[in-house]
């Protein structure tokens, strides 16, 4: 019983963690940089024309960069790239 009790309580911790996630509605390929919390750590993802990236961002908020645009972003927000920009 207490197996089954750990288990279920690991599957609940799992499946409330959340990252962001960035679509792209362009048709252009962007490199996005993430900055976490704090200047935690930083780095660079790359979204192709129409794709997607899913759990970019696990610390409480980043914040997100293309060129030309900057948006900060909470950890369970979802952010889109349209016409160059990012929309929450």
């Amino acid at each position: 019983m207490r197996k089954v009790i750990l288990a279920v309580l690991a599957m609940c911790a799992l499946t409330t963690v959340q990252a962001t996630d960035i679509r792209n509605e362009d048709s252009q390929t962007y490199t996005v940089k993430v900055q976490g919390e704090g200047n935690l750590s930083i780095s660079e993802h790359e979204v192709s024309g129409g794709g997607s990236l899913y759990g970019v961002c696990g610390y409480s908020f980043c914040s997100f960069e293309i060129p030309g645009d900057k948006i900060n972003a909470n950890r369970d927000d979802r952010i889109t790239i349209r016409n160059g920009k990012f929309v929450k």
